[in-house]
């Protein structure tokens, strides 16, 4: 310890210079996650997965896939709202990065291919929607046939569209401030996770009487984690025989690919209508311990148009 000292006493300006270095080197770090231009600032805080969110700095990358190697489709500038679909998490050279998949705004740049467009109206079958005008660029949408679109221009083979809902890109998550969705009451559990016994009820002439000793409150299963969520996909029947619920919440198909987001339940909503439409729900989700998926409780649904 005395040796210590003695160097210390011996170079401090070493010291306050490797200080110095050591904080310049974190905060670099920092800021190479961020994948926007110089005012874009880092935070610690994680953002809700799903939601409304405001950009918090200037020219910041909206991407075709999660990643800092893939294609630009559009900048933001601090204060502009999106609309956060997905939250994803991937490593890039040992690194781990968190990407929220964003409806795209109206000036984001998306093309399809002119033939398959007829008086605007889409005449073929998951019609790939490019980030740039030619099959080279990745696709960030696929229109069903019949869609109707906003043709900005045509040029060549490609025409240039207005972006529609089944578009989509993907923006580092340390970007956005995301509002997080309302939290139940603490002191009004939701009803499908707490049982409440309570004794028979008076005569409406007489006023309520006081909750008798024999009434109880069973805790909520901890081993379940609840929330209120609001999460935006397509809605299908489950198949399993085995399933807590009889419909799912499932991601846009991507390259044929679509994965399973929640099970959905609803005593009072009658859920076929929605069936393969695009929707957005919100609700008590409910995740034990140890399943690979959540439910939800639907409170509310509507069509994502």
């Amino acid at each position: 310890m005395k040796r210590f000292t003695n160097l210390c006493s011996s170079h401090p300006p070493i010291l306050v210079v490797s200080a110095a270095l050591a904080c310049a080197l974190t905060w670099s770090a920092q800021l190479a996650r961020a994948d926007a231009g110089p005012v874009a600032q880092a935070v610690t805080t994680p953002a809700a997965q799903t939601g409304r969110g405001t950009v918090k700095g200037d020219r910041c990358n909206v991407r075709s896939r999660p990643s800092t190697r893939a294609e630009v489709v559009v900048q933001l500038n601090k204060g502009d709202t999106v609309d956060v679909l997905e939250r994803k998490s991937s490593t890039e050279q040992g690194k781990p990065l968190e990407w929220l998949r964003i409806s795209l705004p109206a000036n984001a740049k998306c093309y399809v291919s002119a033939k398959h467009l007829t008086g605007g109206v889409v005449d073929a079958d998951n019609l790939n929607v490019h980030c740039g005008p030619g099959g080279n660029y990745r696709d960030i949408g696929k229109l069903p046939k019949g869609t109707k679109v906003d043709v900005v221009g045509t040029k060549g083979e490609w025409t240039q569209i207005r972006p529609t809902p089944e578009c989509s890109g993907w923006i580092a998550a340390q970007l956005v401030d995301v509002e997080p969705a309302p939290a139940p009451a603490a002191s009004n559990p939701p009803a499908n996770m707490t049982e409440v016994v309570t004794p028979a009820v008076a005569a409406p002439s007489r006023p309520p009487a006081p909750a008798a000793p024999s009434a109880s409150v069973v805790n909520i299963d901890p081993d379940v984690e609840v929330a209120y969520v609001v999460k935006d996909g397509y809605l299908f029947p489950v198949t399993e025989s085995n399933a807590p619920a009889s419909y799912e919440l499932r991601t846009r198909e991507v390259d044929r690919l679509s994965f399973r987001m929640a099970y959905l339940e609803s005593s009072e909503t009658n859920l076929k209508k929605y069936e393969g439409k695009h929707v957005r729900i919100s609700g008590n989700q409910r995740w034990r311990k140890g399943d690979r998926y959540p439910v939800i409780t639907i409170e509310r649904i509507d069509r994502v148009w």
